[in-house]
């Protein structure tokens, strides 16, 4: 089966289970970790929140028992929306966004869409479509009010931008470049929104995630003989690069700052198998104390992505 057909079947199976709706109710107070939750026998996929020890679960949508396991190789980043009050995930060939009370979700009007990203003020929607079997990629940003669309980066064969983090000011647009014609390398690049130039901060890595206050930017690296990814932490002003994580036999993915800026969340995954060993980990963001908050057998954990908004804020890891 190939890589678009079971991208959309897993896509479609959680826009299904999504837009079904909860129940909903006041969203928790306190620092809440979003992610995606799949399970087998029965299966099951749910979007859930936990509070920064991985407890206190709330499902925000899906959930239900469906009549076989779900294809989950949507695997893509969420999204939330600045205050909090919704968050942003990739559907069947759209986006859609989902209440953090669990009181629904709804589709945005985006053809072939996915990896949103919202700007700092909540207005507009920053998302990645692909052609020629993902050997290029262009970014786009829509005006939620509006539904106006507007082409952020060159589309040319061979060339991928995939974007992942704004600047606090909303500035500057974080994104992944490959350069299928130019050797093919992973790169960060940052997109300034006033002239549309790029700039390359880094040769090797992707997934880039500014800091809440934008003075440094968490992502990874494939790195080892087995190529597999690691977290690092760019400081924006020197350019200084430090690595957190050294794991040899294992990946780690979806980096994500909680409010504060003292700790960053991510999903591991043992080798390249996403269906088994995986693991949701915090870490402070000067590489101490890492904690595993999320583990489970049969259980895969993806997606992962720190609540934004007043009081949300995690703090340091004690150890």
């Amino acid at each position: 089966m190939s890589r678009g057909v079971r991208m959309a079947m897993g896509a479609l199976a959680l826009a299904l289970l999504l837009t079904t709706g909860v129940a909903g109710a006041a969203a928790p107070a306190g620092p809440r970790l979003a992610v995606v939750k799949e399970t087998w026998n029965p299966g099951r996929m749910a979007l859930i929140t936990v509070d920064a020890n991985g407890r206190r679960p709330v499902r925000i949508a899906g959930g239900q028992e469906e009549n076989s396991p779900l294809d989950t190789i949507t695997l893509t980043r969420l999204d939330w929306r600045p205050d909090g009050a919704e968050i942003a995930f990739t559907g069947l060939i759209s986006i859609f966004l989902a209440k953090a009370d669990g009181s629904g979700a709804r589709e945005l009007n985006l053809a072939d869409a996915e990896r949103p990203v919202f700007t700092p003020d909540g207005r507009s929607l920053v998302f990645t479509r692909f052609g020629q079997g993902e050997r290029e990629a262009a970014t786009w940003i829509v005006d939620l009010a509006t539904g106006v669309q507007r082409q952020l980066t060159p589309t040319r064969r061979g060339l991928v931008y995939v974007g992942s983090s704004f600047s606090p000011d909303g500035s500057t647009l974080l994104m992944t470049r490959i350069d299928r014609e130019r050797g093919g390398r992973q790169e960060l690049v940052a997109l300034n929104m006033a002239t549309g130039g790029t700039t390359r901060l880094l040769r090797h890595g992707f997934a880039p995630v500014y800091s809440p206050d934008g003075s440094e930017v968490a992502f990874l690296r494939d790195t080892g003989r087995r190529q597999l990814s690691d977290l690092f932490v760019l400081d924006v002003a020197d350019r200084s690069v430090r690595r957190l994580t050294k794991t040899p036999h294992k990946d780690e993915y979806y980096s994500s700052w909680d409010p504060s800026g003292e700790r960053i969340a991510f999903a591991r995954f043992r080798g390249m198998h996403y269906e088994w060993a995986n693991s949701v980990v915090q870490i402070n963001a000067d590489g101490s104390c890492e904690t595993e908050v999320l583990a489970r057998k049969r259980t895969v954990f993806y997606g992962v992505a720190w609540q934004p908004g007043p009081g949300r804020g995690a703090g340091r890891i004690d150890c």
